[in-house]
């Protein structure tokens, strides 16, 4: 027979799976509204530059520069913007796709830890550091937070490299905390003061990565 505490427990667990399953398939829904807006987009930016194009081929320097230039290099250029601007559209998908992945990870440790009762349950909560508890995107389930972060940091310039900076420094943090859980049994309650350590790092991560989403 189960206890009361294991059935409330269980009960938890089954029902933040079930919010977190709504609420990502919104943030799903929200990511798929954003790649079309993307594609849409870019299919104005490609409808625009042609007609540009055009009109300046159309013109006197425009045949000049047909006979003078394009056919010796030109078409080479274009190629280059072309290929500039797909490595664009790919890089927004990827930032999307690795700020969903982080944010779902840091709920996931974030529920969990505020249930962690033992050593076993804070190494449960903190098992998203290095691999998704739920996956959704195969290319990311197996990637760490702080390889996620180090991607997410290529990504992206001016002021929010120095968040992912920080954030990264704050998941080496967890990291070691992490580590250090591993040397102790799963039964042994878990010390009130490493659970507030713990939760105090994941809402430090928490809070740069809003910071850096929402831009």
């Amino acid at each position: 027979m189960l206890s009361e505490e294991t059935k409330k427990r269980i009960e938890a667990e089954e029902q933040f799976r079930h919010d977190l399953k709504v609420k990502l398939e919104a943030e799903l829904a929200t990511a798929k509204s954003a790649f079309a807006s993307l594609h849409k987009e870019a299919g104005q930016v490609e409808k625009r530059t042609a007609s540009k194009v055009m009109d300046f081929l159309n013109s006197s320097v425009g045949t000049w520069f047909l006979s003078s230039v394009v056919i010796t290099g030109g078409a080479a250029m274009l190629q280059q913007i072309q290929h500039s601007h797909e490595i664009e559209q790919k890089n927004k998908t990827q930032l999307i796709a690795y700020q969903f992945e982080i944010g779902t990870r840091i709920q996931n440790m974030k529920f969990f830890l505020t249930q962690a009762k033992t050593v076993g349950d804070a190494k449960v909560a903190l098992a998203s550091v290095f691999q998704s508890k739920f996956p959704l995107n195969p290319e990311l389930e197996k990637q760490s937070l702080s390889a996620l972060y180090f991607n997410l940091h290529q990504l992206i310039e001016g002021s929010e490299k120095e968040k992912t900076r920080l954030a990264m420094a704050v998941v080496l943090e967890l990291e070691q905390a992490e580590f250090l859980l591993q040397s102790q049994k799963d039964a042994q309650l878990l010390d009130a003061n490493d659970k507030e350590k713990l939760a105090k790092l994941v809402t430090a991560i928490e809070n740069l990565h809003i910071r850096g989403a929402v831009k």
